[in-house]
């Protein structure tokens, strides 16, 4: 390859926006309510425009901290797969259930790989299928929400 190339080849590179990292649960802080990850299979994150990763305990918290901040300085929005610790998936591609009976730390919204892995999730959890967009929209379940205002806590 002449330099030139490889040139391009590393700007590109280094232009990319991060990816999600793994959580450590116990040790990594919500971003939004500022309680310790307990539980992987709920966390979700954020890249800003700067590259720094925010990681949340919860879709819920995830939610709160859209919501609060200046959005248009974020790169990607990611959420677990709740039925694959570690697996991580753009907010808009995957499938939620609200109110099942497998729940995240902040009580309501659980996350899967897709809405396909939501509604087969569904059969055996219950809850009612919701999309990103209906997940954002959801400011009820995010009412009160801020630090100190939590309905699983």
């Amino acid at each position: 390859m002449n330099a030139r190339v490889v040139s391009l080849w590393l700007l590109a590179a280094a232009c990319a926006a991060p990816g999600p990292r793994a959580v450590v649960e116990r040790e990594d802080q919500c971003g939004f309510c500022r309680m310790e990850v307990s539980d992987a299979r709920f966390a979700t994150q954020v890249v800003t425009g700067t590259g720094k990763v925010v990681v949340f305990d919860s879709v819920e918290c995830l939610v709160g901290y859209l919501g609060g901040s200046d959005v248009s300085t974020t790169r990607a929005v990611y959420v677990a797969d709740a039925a694959d610790k570690g697996r991580w998936v753009p907010a808009a591609d995957a499938g939620y259930l609200v109110d099942a009976t497998l729940h995240s730390p902040m009580g309501r919204i659980v996350a899967f790989a897709s809405p396909h892995a939501a509604s087969t999730a569904q059969q055996r959890l219950g809850g009612t299928l919701a999309s990103w967009e209906a997940v954002r929209r959801d400011s009820a379940g995010i009412a009160g929400h801020g630090a100190g205002g939590h309905g699983a806590h």
